[in-house]
């Protein structure tokens, strides 16, 4: 059987036990797909031991704790929120499981295994179907299948055309050559029950809604650094180009339809990898490494977003982490990264710092990876 084929198959038999699991609970993994779950005094914490493994430690609202191993892993991610949060274990070796939590019964279940390393990057939970990528290359597409696991439709990416402004040649090609390509999914987002990808090629980047079929090029930006639809609704972008020399902008979008209201440049250089985005009441927040700002002394850089512009609210002292996550009464949490097995609060609203309490740090000597209250 070709390699698509058993891929797809995959896909169809992750996307039942998703849906299954999505059936019965209803939309609450639509609605809180950047929070753990409502704010209800529950706590979770993932972290990585010296050993390679993965322990999440789950504190109810009336303060009972639950371990639990969750096998070998290097790095753990929210894929779905709500209820029943469904997390992304990356493995050793590249490759991916996917895992569903109950808070209610502090149960863990493994939805999918064996997930070849460039399924489950993204996903999203919209209208009962869930979406995925789909294929590479030419043949990279977005799926969504049902609560039987069939595929309803499969969305052919766009073609992207190279920006004019890349001067960049493409891998393979003649010097000065630029060819379109379909890309890569950056990110699939939920936005006023419509799905948006957002793709990128190494000389263009789009987002396009797999409803109505419409496209909006980023004209001058090949690289999308982080996205998230913010409280407002509106979908929030920070993109710039591998140009260490352009620096990185926010991009504020409409869905309805779909278009680029304004660009708000940060004055800062691209410094890194470890970009974040989480909705706020308003907006959204956005972190991102410090290095080749102005701020440079900072560890992260983090910004407040919404219809009026953005904001450098505090340069976040070195040594907080690099990863952020969702935290009670709108605040923030920072960890990982040099933080090890801290994690620490950051008020949005004033900028002050303060150590979160116990239920979501770390043994000594260990790397938290995910956290959120």
């Amino acid at each position: 059987m070709p390699l698509e084929a058993i891929g797809l198959l995959v896909v169809v038999a992750l996307a039942a036990a998703l849906l299954a699991w999505g059936a019965r609970a209803g939309h609450a993994g639509e609605t809180g797909g950047h929070a753990l779950w409502p704010a209800d005094g529950s706590a979770l914490v993932v972290y990585r031991v010296g050993s390679g493994s993965l322990v999440a430690r789950f504190t109810s609202a009336a303060g009972r704790v639950s371990r639990r191993s969750l096998g070998a892993g290097v790095d753990v991610r929210l894929i779905a929120g709500g209820r029943r949060p469904v997390l992304l274990v990356t493995e050793p070796d590249g490759g991916h499981r996917l895992l569903r939590f109950s808070p209610a019964s502090g149960r863990w279940s493994t939805l999918a295994a064996a997930l070849p390393a460039h399924d489950l990057t993204t996903a999203v939970l919209a209208g009962g179907l869930v979406y995925l990528p789909a294929g590479t290359g030419a043949r990279a597409s977005i799926v969504a299948l049902d609560a039987g696991g069939r595929v309803v439709t499969r969305a052919a990416l766009p073609v992207l055309e190279p920006d004019p402004s890349a001067l960049v040649t493409a891998p393979g090609a003649a010097i000065g050559v630029a060819r379109p390509g379909r890309g890569r999914v950056v990110a699939l987002l939920a936005a006023g029950g419509d799905v948006l990808a957002v793709t990128a090629t190494t000389q263009a980047a789009a987002v396009t809604d797999l409803r109505t079929h419409e496209t909006v090029s980023l004209a001058g930006y090949r690289r999308v650094a982080a996205a998230t639809v913010g409280g407002d609704g509106a979908v929030y972008l920070l993109a710039g180009r591998s140009d260490p020399a352009f620096t990185l902008r926010f991009l504020r979008l409409a869905v309805h339809p779909l278009r680029v209201l304004w660009a708000w440049d940060t004055d800062a250089a691209p410094g890194g990898t470890a970009f974040a985005a989480l909705p706020s009441t308003y907006g959204a927040v956005f972190s991102a490494p410090a290095a080749g700002s102005p701020w440079a002394a900072s560890g992260t850089d983090l910004w407040t977003i919404d219809a009026s512009g953005a904001r450098r609210d505090t340069a976040v002292p070195a040594g907080l982490g690099s990863r952020m996550g969702p935290g009670r009464d709108g605040s923030v949490l920072l960890y990982g990264g040099s933080a090890g097995a801290a994690v620490t609060r950051l008020d949005t609203g004033d900028g002050a710092s303060s150590r979160a309490d116990a239920r979501l740090l770390a043994p000594s000597g260990a790397t938290v990876l995910l956290a959120g209250d």
